[in-house]
């Protein structure tokens, strides 16, 4: 091939009166990644926010059916809620007095000679979320509603809890339900608030 030849190939590679040239295509394209990185940080962080307070969540749930089923003792998830509430405001019970002092968390106790202690294992232990990632209220499948305060939901050695269904509030924007199956270890998480009625919650 001639060294003219050559150089045309050249030229019609980076100009071509069909469209954009090719060093025009590049300029776009990194503009666009740079838009993007200007982006993509602060949607990343939301997204995995969200995630890792659910996976929280879900994961102490899990663990705490375990517990309960393998180690032959009934264990009492304490939920929380954002709300707070006076229950054991005036017990001469300090232990009782701080776990439901707490606000928009988990915790897991245990019953011993008749009083309730922290479950001692280190991946059972209380776990409190941001307001970002609100505990709003707690449903039961006899149509209570609980906003405020501390719900206790024993979970048997026999493997079941009871049925429930959780309402978090995210960003004050997005609703999730996370749904406890009494004879599921795994609870289910769905997009907005879902009651009993619902196909799928029973």
């Amino acid at each position: 091939m001639s060294r003219a030849t050559t150089m045309r190939h050249t030229r019609n590679y980076f100009f071509d009166n069909r469209g954009f040239t090719l060093i025009e295509t590049i300029i776009v394209v990194v503009v666009l990644s740079i838009m993007a990185l200007a982006v993509t940080p602060r949607l990343t962080t939301f997204f995995s926010s969200e995630r890792e307070n659910m996976a929280i969540l879900t994961g102490i749930i899990a663990k705490t059916f375990d517990d309960s089923f393998l180690n032959s003792h009934t264990n009492f998830l304490a939920i929380h809620l954002h709300g707070t509430g006076d229950e054991f405001s005036d017990s001469d019970d300090p232990v009782m007095k701080e776990i439901y002092s707490r606000t928009n968390g988990l915790s897991v106790l245990n019953l011993k000679d008749g009083k309730f202690i922290e479950n001692d294992k280190k991946m059972l232990q209380h776990r409190g979320f941001p307001d970002s990632f609100m505990i709003e209220e707690v449903l039961f499948s006899n149509g209570e509603i609980s906003r405020n305060g501390t719900i206790l939901v024993p979970f048997y050695q026999q493997g079941y809890s009871d049925n429930i269904i959780i309402h978090v509030l995210v960003n004050n924007e997005d609703r999730w339900s996370v749904i406890l199956h009494k004879y599921l270890k795994e609870p289910v998480v769905t997009k907005e608030y879902k009651s009993f009625e619902d196909e799928g919650a029973q």
